[in-house]
């Protein structure tokens, strides 16, 4: 079997003048690669995106958190290529500047399971991707992501644990009960969501999602009570039905996520 592997990498780093000198050359901050990974007995292949980021430097979720820049990903480019989903491991919160960001720190292997359009065929990813890296300053990085994969592969062991550690149930860890309130905004409308959940760390952020929403949306400040944790996110629109079992409710800390979906438990 044989494996063509490519990674390209360019940067926009918008710094006064004065500063350009002072600024650090992105190969100092990221190494980046992709992994081929393996043919799953459904007949995709689980590959990887896997960075190393130098020390303080990080990366973002698929959510950023009160700043930050969000990931996009473009796999227009590709063959044989019927969809990507991307697993994300479990993030941590970080507080910068009086912000909560959600994402990475020294190391991401970040699993992208390929799905061909025609099985037992070669898929040739030919994608990009828009991400952040972040320590005093931000600088946006867009990668190339070449990758053909055929045949049965090799398991690899960093992605089988990244695959592991995406975050985990909130009722393993202690969830009683949510609730969830849809208000009127002078800016739109306010999701907000209610947990009856112990304390997961000193810092935690609850982000609230609307599944297949692609409304403007903005994630707004989280509210701790004993017990009683609830977050709101503000999203641009003026009307419009809420489909409660599509609302994914995560809660990051310093020492990881958990995740409900809906609006009740045993949703």
């Amino acid at each position: 079997m044989k494996y063509l592997r490519a990674l390209t990498l360019a940067a926009a780093l918008i710094l006064p003048q004065a500063l350009q000198a002072q600024a650090p050359h992105l190969s100092d901050i990221i190494d980046a690669r992709m992994r081929p990974g393996w043919l799953t007995e459904q007949g995709t292949y689980m590959t990887a995106l896997h960075l190393r980021l130098s020390r303080d430097w990080m990366t973002y979720w698929r959510h950023p958190g009160e700043s930050g820049i969000a990931p996009r990903f473009d796999w227009s480019g590709s063959r044989n290529l019927a969809g990507a989903h991307i697993h994300w491991p479990e993030p941590r919160l970080f507080l910068s500047a009086g912000y909560r960001s959600i994402g990475y720190k020294n190391e991401l292997v970040l699993p992208i399971e390929l799905t061909p359009e025609q099985a037992g065929q070669p898929i040739e990813l030919d994608g990009t991707v828009m991400l952040g890296v972040c320590d005093d300053i931000c600088i946006p990085v867009d990668l190339s992501l070449r990758l053909t994969v055929s045949g049965p592969g090799a398991r690899d062991q960093s992605i089988a644990d990244a695959l592991a550690s995406r975050p985990r149930g909130a009722l393993a860890a202690g969830l009683r009960s949510v609730s969830c309130d849809v208000s009127p905004d002078r800016r739109g409308m306010r999701l907000s969501a209610a947990l009856d959940l112990p304390p997961q760390g000193a810092q935690e952020f609850v982000l609230v999602e609307l599944g297949g929403s692609s409304m403007p949306a903005r994630a707004m400040a989280t509210e701790r009570a004993g017990d009683a944790i609830t977050g709101h996110t503000l999203f641009q629109t003026r009307g419009g039905a809420i489909d409660r079992s599509a609302v994914r409710v995560s809660v990051i800390s310093e020492h990881g996520t958990l995740v409900h979906h809906g609006c009740m438990l045993g949703q």
